[in-house]
């Protein structure tokens, strides 16, 4: 089982709308050039300061406080 909530598995969807997984050597080799060389990859939205998902909103909403420990 591989984890899709990854850095390089957004890029392979982006790229080749694969999973990494199910890309072959050449491919998962352009996928780690791209993370590695384009500075969108390095700086994402969702690893920005203040940046809440929309599980982080809803569960604030509800009131339901410390759901991820």
């Amino acid at each position: 089982m591989h984890n899709k909530n990854t850095t390089i598995d957004k890029i392979s969807l982006e790229l080749f709308n694969k999973h990494f997984s199910e890309l072959n050597k050449t491919q998962q080799q352009t996928c780690n050039q791209e993370m590695v060389n384009n500075k969108k990859w390095l700086a994402p939205f969702w690893k920005q300061e203040g940046y809440q998902s929309e599980t982080d909103k809803l569960c604030e909403e509800l009131g339901i406080l410390n759901y991820k420990k």
